[in-house]
C-alpha cells in the first residue's frame, strides 16, 4: 500500500470511529433505548419499514452513483460549456470571506475543521437511523427523498457553473490582483482530510455548497420532528450551524455559496413533501 492509500485509509478510519462514537451516544440520548428496544424487536414492523424505505433508498442510491462514477465527466463538461462564475461572485461579495477569517481567532480552526469533516458526517447520517425509530415512516422517506433532490440539482449546478472557491481565487484568470488572501485552512491544518474529500469532490463544485444544503435540509426536518425527537432538534441546530460557518472559514465557499445552498434545501425538503405525498 502506498503511502497515500495509508493515509486515505487511516483518515477515513479516524472520521468513521469519530462518527460511531457520536451514535453510541446520540442514539440512547436522542431515540431512546425503549423505543430502539421496541422497534427492534418487531420483526414485522422491520420487514414493512424496509419494504416501504427500499424505492426512496434506490433513487439516492443512484443519483449518488451518477454523481460519483461521472464527476470527472461532470467536471470536464462544466469546463467545455459551463459559465465561469468565480470572479462574478467575487464581484458581489468581495473580500467578505477574507474578513470572516480574519475576525475569527486561528485557534477555531481546531473545531471548525472536525466539524466540517466528522461533523457532516454525523449530521447527514445519523437522522437516517433515527428516523428508522420513528412512529411513521414518513420521516425517513421525506428525507432520504431530500437528499436525492440535493444531490441531482447539485450535480446539474456543477455541471452548468465553472466557480472555485475563495482560496483558489488568486488563480482564476481575471481575478482581482488587489483581492485580500483567503488561507486554504483546512488544507494547512488537516492536509490529510484533503485526500478523503476529494474523492468525492472537484475543486470547481462549490456553487451551491452542498455541505450547507445537506446541512440547513437536516434541520428543517429535524424541526418538523422536534415533537417527536426534541433533542435532535437542538443537536442538528448546533451541527448544522457550526458545518454552515465552517464552511466560509476554513475558506472553501462563497457566502453566495452558502445562501444558494441555504436556498437548494428549503427546495429540496419541498419537492421531498411532494414526492412522499
Amino acid at each position: 500500500m502506498t503511502a497515500a492509500a495509508a493515509g486515505f485509509v487511516g483518515v477515513a478510519g479516524l472520521v468513521g470511529g469519530a462518527a460511531l462514537a457520536a451514535f453510541a451516544v446520540l442514539l440512547p440520548v436522542c431515540v431512546g433505548p425503549d423505543r430502539i428496544r421496541a422497534v427492534l424487536s418487531d420483526r414485522d414492523l422491520l420487514r414493512e419499514r424496509a419494504v416501504g424505505i427500499a424505492p426512496y433508498v434506490a433513487g439516492l442510491a443512484l443519483v449518488l452513483a451518477v454523481n460519483k462514477g461521472s464527476i470527472r465527466r461532470i467536471e470536464a463538461f462544466s469546463f467545455e460549456y459551463g459559465y465561469r462564475a468565480t470572479t462574478a461572485i467575487y464581484a458581489i461579495e468581495g473580500d467578505l470571506v477574507a474578513a470572516i477569517q480574519d475576525a475569527v481567532p486561528r485557534a477555531a480552526v481546531y473545531y471548525f475543521g472536525p466539524m466540517y469533516v466528522v461533523g457532516y458526517v454525523v449530521l447527514v447520517a445519523f437522522p437516517v437511523a433515527a428516523y428508522a425509530f420513528a412512529e411513521r415512516l414518513r420521516p425517513l422517506k421525506r428525507l432520504v427523498a431530500a437528499y436525492a433532490v440535493n444531490y441531482a440539482v447539485a450535480i446539474a449546478c456543477y455541471a452548468g457553473i465553472v466557480a472555485y472557491g475563495p482560496r483558489n481565487y488568486p488563480t482564476v484568470p481575471g481575478a482581482d490582483p488587489s483581492a485580500a488572501p483567503v488561507e486554504p485552512l483546512l488544507l494547512d491544518w488537516f492536509g490529510g482530510v484533503t485526500q478523503l474529500t476529494s474523492q468525492v469532490n472537484a475543486a470547481t463544485n462549490v456553487f451551491p455548497s452542498l455541505h450547507t444544503a445537506l446541512s440547513v435540509t437536516v434541520f428543517l426536518a429535524a424541526v418538523s420532528t422536534h415533537e417527536e425527537f426534541p433533542r435532535w432538534t437542538y443537536v442538528a441546530g448546533a451541527l448544522a450551524g457550526s458545518i454552515v460557518v465552517a464552511t466560509v472559514f476554513l475558506g472553501i465557499h462563497w457566502v453566495t455559496d452558502v445562501v444558494a445552498g441555504g436556498v437548494l434545501a428549503a427546495g429540496s425538503v419541498a419537492a421531498a413533501n411532494r414526492i412522499v405525498d
